[in-house]
């Protein structure tokens, strides 16, 4: 069974702003999430005592560390740019 044009349409709109939400997600998240660690570098000296696990080692935080963080921070940016996405859409089939 053929779903309408309309539809197809639909479908092809979501795909291309979830494509541009990937991409802009990982090119922003993984040059930011690492300079974020690396800021947060003095906080994780301090909680090494109280975690009693290494967390920054000679040459800086584990990589364990940085995994976490692009763990939290790209899929926040992707749900982030998504949602401006679909808000840009919204208001130009509003205008229309």
């Amino acid at each position: 069974m053929r779903s309408n044009p309309r539809q197809w349409l639909r479908r092809r709109s979501v795909l291309k702003r979830n494509v541009i939400a990937v991409v802009l997600s990982l090119v922003i998240g993984l040059p930011l999430g690492a300079m974020v660690t690396i800021l947060l570098t003095p906080v994780l000296w301090d909680l090494e005592p109280v975690l009693h696990m290494e967390l920054v080692g000679h040459s800086g935080p584990a990589d364990w560390v940085f995994e976490v963080m692009w763990a939290v921070e790209i899929p926040l940016l992707f749900l982030t740019f998504r949602w401006l996405l679909r808000e840009k859409a919204d208001a130009q089939l509003d205008s229309e």
